[in-house]
């Protein structure tokens, strides 16, 4: 799985309960297919960022109504692909307060 399969896979389940907003969006094919989105979602900045090198995923949320991008990261969820899918999604809705 690359990074843009991963972020198509994130908004379409982002779609099903949430609006939300693309800020920023880099992707680096040159640098073993690593990337980085961030969106907003009701009222808070949502930070996703894939090491391409490492298979590694990281998803980073904010406080509520921060400025982007200088804002404080809470760590959501670290590992890999695959149980981001699974686990990093029903993480951060948790955090929301309803499922995702």
């Amino acid at each position: 799985m690359n990074f843009l399969e991963l972020k198509e896979q994130f908004e379409r389940k982002l779609n099903d309960d949430y609006m939300f907003e693309l800020l920023e969006l880099h992707y680096a094919p040159h640098a073993f297919g690593s990337g980085m989105t961030a969106y907003r979602i009701k009222g808070r900045i949502v930070k996703l960022i894939y090491d391409g090198r490492d298979n590694d995923i990281q998803l980073l949320v904010s406080s509520n109504h921060d400025k982007y991008p200088n804002v404080s990261w809470t760590t959501v969820f670290t590992g890999h692909p695959i149980d981001f899918i699974k686990n990093g999604i029903i993480k951060l809705a948790s955090i929301y307060g309803q499922s995702i």
